[in-house]
């Protein structure tokens, strides 16, 4: 893989400082988790009296994990798919089936946006039960992820709209 080809090589720079800091936050949140367990069992197994912050904080950070990674670390092209038939189409067929599936998520997120909105604004009430954190900031990295994802595939339905659209499917 060379410079013209490696991922990100024509994203402007602060593009790439901000996807830099985006990969640093989640390699972060994946550390916690993963300490937490490690915690979690240390105080299970070898102190014999289970913590129960451990848990709480285990969980919130790997739902952070999980949408803070699906948003900002993995590019709109490499989340999973069932491309077996879209991989033997020609480009104009792959053109038309990627701008149908971009206008159904942009669709679909949009309309998930006010929901999410709204599900968060009702959470604000609530705390989890050891940590006493407001599920919204447990549960607001959601909203974070529904807004990029939509942001991303506006993003590729223009590109498949442009007079360089081969490159984008």
């Amino acid at each position: 893989m060379n410079a013209s080809t490696e991922p990100g090589s024509m994203m402007p720079a602060w593009l790439r400082t901000l996807k830099g800091g985006a990969d640093t936050v989640g390699v972060l949140l994946f550390v916690v988790a993963f300490s937490g367990f490690i915690v979690q069992i240390f105080f299970r197994y070898v102190l014999g009296s289970p913590a129960l912050w451990t848990e709480e904080v285990t969980m919130i950070a790997f739902v952070w994990t999980v949408f803070w990674a699906a948003a900002f670390m993995v590019n709109i092209r490499e989340h999973v798919t069932f491309d077996v038939l879209y991989e033997v189409v020609s480009p104009e067929t792959k053109r038309l089936m990627a701008i149908f599936s971009m206008v159904v998520l942009v669709i679909g997120f949009a309309l998930l946006i006010p929901a999410t909105w709204d599900y968060l604004t009702f959470v604000l009430r609530k705390k989890s039960p050891v940590l006493r954190i407001q599920m919204t900031w447990i549960y607001g990295c959601y909203l974070l992820f529904v807004v990029n994802f939509t942001i991303q595939a506006l993003w590729r339905l223009w590109k498949l709209f442009s007079a360089n659209w081969r490159a984008h499917v």
